[in-house]
């Protein structure tokens, strides 16, 4: 009787073991895992606006270039 009641003792810790190990991998992956996600997303978004703003500054210098050509060409049909 006595090996019976270690044995169940050893399968009520084994399940308890479990349950509480599938319980903290839930709340680390909830709380700890979906901050990699956040970071990813936002570094993302960051690139995203790195790109833009190359984009912006690449059309300002095309339009700044564009106009010192228009006064060339007006000075010289001007002359």
């Amino acid at each position: 009787m006595a090996g019976d009641n270690n044995m169940l003792y050893l399968l009520f810790g084994t399940l308890v073991g479990i349950v509480l190990g599938i319980n903290i991998a839930v709340l680390y992956h909830r709380f700890i895992g979906s901050k990699g996600k956040k970071e990813q997303k936002l570094r993302d978004e960051i690139r995203d606006l790195e790109r833009r703003l190359k984009q912006k500054d690449d059309y300002i210098a095309r339009a700044i270039k564009s106009i010192k050509e228009e006064e060339a060409t007006r000075k010289e049909l001007i002359k």
